[in-house]
């Protein structure tokens, strides 16, 4: 559509909204002063506010990093402040302020916490903690009581909350606590009991059983060695003592005589350690019976040796006897002997003891992956009820810091007040919607009348709603009479709009001077009306 054909349809609409302008002046008229009054009569709103800051920023809170349990405040009060206009804290607030009273039925209770939650702000600043409380009512006391509730609110639900957890985590850790001791003895009964049973087959000082057959078996290695070594050394001495001759040591020195010899010392020795293994082992221990055996060796070694220098030596060479070398070697000789009685006695020990391993390895194995699983689960349970010990500690200790007060702190900066002269509503602002919106429903209804009762205003209208072709048209004269008039008809609408328009501004300056603190004038003008 050309812009020209647009615009002269605009200019077509505009002379009909102007023709009945009358209409719609009325319209605007009725609306606005019906707007005006009821702005008037809308009750006077109270807002009180109230300003908390939270402090988070603990001394403490450095110092006790791993020792205690810190709750997070932060993610608290974030849930709090997202979550203080709740249906079950509006109620708390309606029965703390007495508002429940007023609520005589169920639809007017709703209708209330309805009331409550709109009108009721809540805002924060997150880096600074700082919050803002604020509510309006037509009653500067209850607004202020409203404000004051849920201040108290607030801060009681923001530190109970963390209270009741860190109660709940306490009683779950008590309870945990509790029931890992009960396992704790019950693991502690069965392995005991698993080693009275398997006593003798267990693994000593952690050794398994391939470690303590690979010791049995280089233990009696070892043995065999030093057996095979003695041996060799009482061979040698034998035929060293077969092979003497008397050649030297001839004397009268029949004085000299051994008040002990070596092989005496040697068993009172072992007769000293017996005693000692006596004391911490029983008769059937194998280090006794080895001890006991050698014992009695060298006693015996002790009187053939006296029985063989009186009957063999002495008739060969009575004097051979006070020879100190020879005297020597059948010392040595009667050691060497004894050494080996002993090793034997070793040997035959660690022999036992690798023939006992090797015939009860199924058993020992089997006992051992036993034990092994006894003792991991023991361990599992021992490191779980550590841990937990040490959580209930950490939780007593952040439950001890929360009761000092010193974990977060709650500063009123501005407690709930109500300045003296009402907040709202904005009259003024409501009584300029009231105007727009008057001249809005009147130039809509000056259009709507257009539209139904239509006119012609050009020869282009005339040819596309008659379809005929126009010829010409007629020029309408304007005499001075009608000029007159037509200007007095104008000047009059004018008047009438300058009218509402210094009505408008009247109650403007009304509107204002109540907001400056006339209350008296208002009073007055409201009685009017």
């Amino acid at each position: 559509m050309p812009i020209q054909e647009i615009l002269q349809q605009i200019i077509t609409y505009l002379r009909g909204i102007w023709r009945y302008r009358w209409f719609a002046m009325a319209l605007v008229w009725a609306i606005s002063l019906t707007g005006w009054l009821l702005v008037s009569k809308m009750p006077d709103q109270f807002k009180a506010t109230a300003r908390i800051h939270v402090d988070t920023a603990s001394l403490l809170k450095p110092l006790l990093i791993g020792l205690a349990t810190r709750p997070d405040v932060g993610y608290r009060l974030k849930l709090m402040s997202r979550t203080l206009l709740s249906r079950p804290n509006l109620e708390k607030v309606t029965r703390m302020t007495d508002l429940d009273i007023t609520a005589e039925t169920p639809r007017k209770m709703e209708a209330l916490l309805d009331g409550l939650g709109r009108s009721i702000k809540f805002g924060s600043t997150r880096r600074q903690n700082l919050y803002t409380i604020s509510y309006a009512h037509n009653e500067p006391e209850v607004a202020k009581r409203v404000v004051q509730a849920l201040l108290t609110i607030f801060m009681e639900s923001t530190l109970g909350e963390t209270r009741r957890d860190s109660d709940s985590a306490q009683k779950f850790l008590v309870k945990q606590i509790a029931d890992h001791e009960a396992r704790l003895k019950e693991s502690e009964d069965r392995i005991k009991e698993f080693k009275r049973k398997n006593i003798g087959q267990m693994p000593s000082e952690g050794k398994g059983f391939f470690q303590r057959l690979q010791g049995a078996q280089g233990e009696l290695t070892h043995a065999r060695l030093l057996l095979k070594e003695a041996s060799n050394r009482r061979d040698e001495l034998r035929r060293q003592i077969e092979g003497e001759e008397p050649v030297f040591g001839f004397g009268s020195s029949t004085g000299a005589s051994f008040q002990t010899s070596p092989l005496d010392a040697r068993i009172l020795n072992l007769q000293t350690r017996l005693d000692e293994l006596l004391l911490q082992y029983t008769d059937e221990h194998p280090e006794v019976k080895s001890t006991k055996s050698v014992i009695e060796l060298l006693t015996k070694q002790k009187e053939e040796s006296l029985e063989g220098v009186t009957t063999e030596i002495a008739p060969q060479s009575p004097g051979l006897e006070q020879n100190p070398v020879y005297q020597q070697l059948r010392i040595t000789l009667g050691q060497s002997e004894a050494n080996v009685a002993s090793l034997s006695a070793r040997v035959e020990e660690y022999g036992n003891r690798v023939l006992a391993l090797n015939k009860r390895v199924n058993v020992i194995l089997e006992v051992e992956a036993e034990l092994k699983g006894l003792n991991r689960n023991y361990g599992l349970v021992r490191k779980n009820y550590d841990v937990l010990t040490s959580r209930l500690e950490s939780a007593r200790m952040g439950e001890q810091v929360e009761q000092a007060g010193d974990d977060v702190k709650f500063k009123v900066i501005d407690p709930p007040r109500v300045p003296l002269s009402p907040s709202g509503p904005n009259r003024i602002l409501f009584s300029s919607a009231a105007l727009l919106a008057a001249m809005g429903a009147g130039l809509g209804l000056a259009f709507l009348l257009s539209q139904i009762r239509p006119a012609i205003y050009d020869r282009r209208t005339l040819q596309k709603i008659s379809g005929l072709p126009v010829f010409g048209s007629v020029s309408r004269i304007w005499t001075p009479n009608l000029l007159f008039k037509q200007r007095l008809k104008f000047a009059a609408f004018l008047s009438v709009g300058g009218v509402l328009l210094m009505l408008y501004g009247g109650v403007i300056f009304i509107f204002r001077a109540e907001g400056a603190g006339s209350g008296q004038i208002i009073n007055a003008v409201r009685q009017l009306l």
